[in-house]
């Protein structure tokens, strides 16, 4: 083998070495994630209340991430989260909050989950609602 033969193996092994750890710079799975607690989504001193059920939901979207510029492919959730999540379950609070979020990212695509779960409760004060099947 000649030197010019041995200069070239080991540039292409170099070149092939660096694709390889930029590849799996990029392709590589990335996580961050956080938890809280809190006593209720709304104020109720000296309110009395039945606790109903506890919930426990995930929500989940995505948005497609290019260093600082970033679009969501689907609508976050955040915005109105209690109140969707009352409105489905036909309660008046949730008392005993946990919750946690995490981001995971795939290459270009990043993954927001934000999980919570808590007691429902009803005020005693309020109407019972029925839901009727039509």
């Amino acid at each position: 083998m000649g030197n010019q033969e041995v200069r070239s193996y080991l540039v292409k092994k170099n070149i092939f070495l660096i694709l390889i750890i930029v590849l799996s710079m990029f392709v590589s799975n990335c996580a961050s994630s956080s938890v809280g607690i809190a006593t209720s989504n709304k104020p109720i001193p000296n309110t009395p209340y039945e606790t109903i059920k506890t919930v426990d939901k995930t929500f989940t979207w995505y948005t497609f991430d290019i260093i600082l510029f970033g679009v969501p492919i689907s609508e976050p959730p955040v915005a109105n989260l209690y109140e969707k999540l009352l409105e489905e379950e036909s309660g008046d609070a949730l008392v005993n909050i946990r919750y946690w979020n995490d981001k995971s990212i795939f290459g270009p695509i990043t993954r927001y989950r934000f999980n919570i779960k808590g007691d429902l409760v009803k005020f005693s004060n309020s109407p019972v609602q029925t839901k009727s099947k039509k």
